[in-house]
């Protein structure tokens, strides 16, 4: 899990973004590489690149683990939690939250 007093100072949307494509490759086996040059703003949903459910579930997981954080079920419900970049910024502004707290 991510030290929340040291990442809050530092971490910005593209370093959260990074981080998230590495979980992508590295623990669902998914090659965002194969999306293209805007893979950070490709819908998991749509045909090409056609995540499924099982995935999205992994990455929500992954994600509480490795940023020590929950997703809020509006973002999920509202369909926020579709793209790198999105969830980029869900995650940001909850570690915010979380130390301002």
């Amino acid at each position: 899990m991510v030290n929340l007093g040291i990442i809050s100072q530092e971490i910005n949307a593209i370093e959260i973004a990074e981080s998230l494509d590495e979980i992508l490759k590295n623990k669902l086996l998914i090659d965002t590489d194969l999306w293209g040059q805007d893979k950070y703003n490709r819908n998991f949903l749509e045909r090409d690149v056609n995540m499924k459910a099982r995935h999205l579930l992994k990455l929500y997981f992954e994600i509480e683990e490795n940023f020590g954080i929950s997703i809020p079920e509006k973002d999920i419900v509202s369909g926020e939690f579709n793209t790198i970049s999105n969830i980029s910024a869900i995650i940001l502004r909850e570690i915010k939250n979380k130390t301002t707290r």
